[in-house]
């Protein structure tokens, strides 16, 4: 049973006496009540008799004589420090030799007092209670610590942190376990064989390296040191590093101490949330973009419809007069619609609705019908248009969206009419491994180097200041870019200020499994107009008077209603109906 003392002023102090002598035992505490102690005495006179007080109480002190019968200081001492090692032990004695006292000292007694020196009783005592004191307040700061070393040695090995600590020069003298998972490398690795530094990114090594001795300079304490690591097996981690300095008793700086945890993810939710914000802001500017193009782009045609359908109205125009109108409202509106057609086609390749129909067809007669469209854009400039195809190059059968090649085919080659002032456009194919490339090339005004890549962007041209020089909505080539990205393609372009630009895309090919024979038509003659019968199914007033209008110049019969519902009916009623011209947005049941 370990008992200890703890003197404190104005408290018994409990004394245990071995002496036999009961003289002897009286001088003893009136020595110690006369030096101003309050007691708490406990005598024994034998060895029976000391053992088991040592058993039965706790003290601050025990006195022994030297010599009893049958047992003696050395004994005393020795049952002492299997009992309760930490109480001071003062050996008193008539006579006892210096080597004798030196002996008693080494198994642990405090001190020694002649019997016939009384008067040195009340220091001795003294001094061993204070030696005591000191020795149990040594005690508990080692138990402490050694409490607070497993606290930190539980926290550190089960924390999900880094735990860390370097010297002075950087060296790791502590790792935690954690980093076995963290970056790979077992405390045995680290400790004494790494710099922190060591452990950097090559891009960011002498960078960081220079602010963390920095910091060290300036015995600094700092938080979230975000740094980019090297794992063991090459994979680049990012931790927030967090540390303290430490010192020694003299305040010199031996290292820093801290812990360091993986960021990596939330590094890359933050960059994420950064991307998605600044997606969200381009958002907003291409919806500016947005409204005032369309703004100008829809206002401008519009303005030329209604006055020159004003200008009409007027029965004493000449039929000069009349068919320049209605050139001038025919332009205007085909502008329009064309408008109207780049925004809805450009709704639907982003919103991902943009409709493919991936069909095996001939290639040299869609390319011819191109061509001939090419041909009429350019009769205004006089600009000389040219067919491009590599010799040998043999029938091809693509399948694949005839229409979309077409669309992209007219955007291409109607920004080389718009953006070519003299000179000519080539345009062609050729084969090439899975793909066949198309191309549009021209003299025109060519683009600058630095701003190829933003052509390609939403209502950009090559200046802003072409904007409003060459018409349009700024949509073609994003347009492109993304129904050629619908067909499984790539649209580039090369350009030279002043000489030229060059835009090529491609389209997946393969051999067909169908004959390479050119289809022969299947497409009749009309039928008997009397025998026929079209269906309008259309609710808006302007569009059905159009119909209505054609329809009648070519001599067809026709029913009109104004919404699907009637149309599904009359389709029941009739079977006298061949065709069904019908709007998409109607009332009731749309198309």
């Amino acid at each position: 049973m370990d008992k200890t003392t703890n003197h404190i002023e104005g408290v018994k102090l409990r004394v245990l006496i071995l002496e036999d002598s009961r003289q002897d035992y009286e001088l003893i505490s009136e020595q110690l009540s006369d030096a101003g102690y309050l007691l708490e005495l406990t005598h024994a006179e034998n060895e029976l008799e000391f053992d088991a007080a040592l058993q039965e109480n706790e003290y601050d002190l025990i006195l022994s004589d030297f010599k009893l019968p049958g047992f003696d200081a050395f004994k005393a001492l020795q049952n002492t420090n299997k009992t309760c090692p930490n109480v001071p032990f003062i050996c008193i004695s008539g006579s006892i030799g210096e080597e004798t006292a030196i002996d008693l000292l080494k198994l642990g007694a405090i001190d020694y007092v002649l019997k016939d020196r009384p008067e040195r009783l009340p220091f001795a005592v003294k001094r061993a209670l204070d030696e005591a004191k000191e020795i149990a307040a040594h005690q508990q700061a080692a138990k402490a610590l050694q409490e607070s070393e497993y606290r930190f040695k539980q926290v550190s090995e089960n924390a999900q942190e880094w735990i860390w600590e370097v010297d002075k020069s950087g060296l790791y003298t502590y790792s935690s376990p954690v980093n076995q998972s963290l970056l790979g490398y077992s405390p045995e690795e680290i400790v004494g064989r790494h710099h922190f530094y060591d452990l950097f990114a090559p891009d960011w090594k002498d960078q960081k390296k220079r602010a963390a001795f920095k910091i060290f300079t300036n015995r600094e304490a700092f938080k979230d040191f975000d740094n980019q690591v090297v794992h063991k097996n090459g994979q680049i981690i990012t931790l927030a590093t967090s540390g303290s300095p430490v010192f020694n008793d003299q305040g010199d700086l031996v290292g820093y101490r801290g812990v360091d945890y993986d960021i990596t993810e939330r590094k890359k939710i933050i960059e994420e949330l950064i991307l998605a914000k600044e997606k969200a802001e381009e958002s907003d500017k291409l919806k500016t973009a947005f409204i005032n193009n369309i703004s100008h782009e829809i206002r401008t045609p519009l303005n030329g419809i209604l006055g020159f359908g004003q200008l009409l109205a007027d029965e004493n125009l000449t039929p000069d007069q009349r068919e320049e109108y209605y050139a001038f409202l025919s332009k205007s509106s085909n502008r329009l619609m064309n408008t109207i057609s780049d925004y809805m086609d450009m709704a639907r390749i982003v919103s991902g609705t943009m409709s493919v129909h991936k069909k095996e067809f001939h290639l040299q007669p869609l390319f011819q019908e191109i061509m001939e469209k090419a041909q009429q854009w350019s009769e205004e400039k006089k600009l000389d248009i040219k067919s491009d195809i590599p010799e040998g190059t043999g029938e091809i059968i693509l399948k694949s969206d005839r229409e979309i090649i077409r669309r992209i085919f007219s955007i291409l080659i109607g920004n080389a009419v718009k953006f070519t002032d003299n000179g000519s456009i080539n345009c062609g194919y050729k084969v090439i491994p899975g793909f066949v490339e198309f191309f549009v090339k021209d003299t025109g005004i060519g683009i600058g180097k630095h701003k190829i890549n933003a052509i390609f962007e939403l209502f950009t041209q090559e200046d802003s200041s072409m904007i409003r020089e060459h018409e349009g909505s700024g949509l073609g080539l994003a347009i492109a870019r993304g129904l050629v990205k619908l067909l499984g393609g790539t649209l580039n372009a090369v350009s030279e200020k002043g000489i030229g630009s060059t835009f090529s895309f491609t389209v997946p090919y393969k051999t067909p499994a169908i004959s390479t024979k050119a289809p022969s038509s299947n497409i009749g003659e009309p039928g008997n107009k009397d025998e026929l019968m079209v269906l309008i199914a259309e609710d808006e007033e302007s569009n059905y008077l159009f119909m209505q209008a054609a329809l009648e110049i070519m001599g067809y019969h026709y029913i009109h209603v104004t919404n699907g519902a009637d149309a599904v009916e009359i389709c029941k009623q009739k079977e006298s109906i061949s065709l069904v011209l019908m709007d998409i947005k109607m009332p009731v049941m749309n198309g």
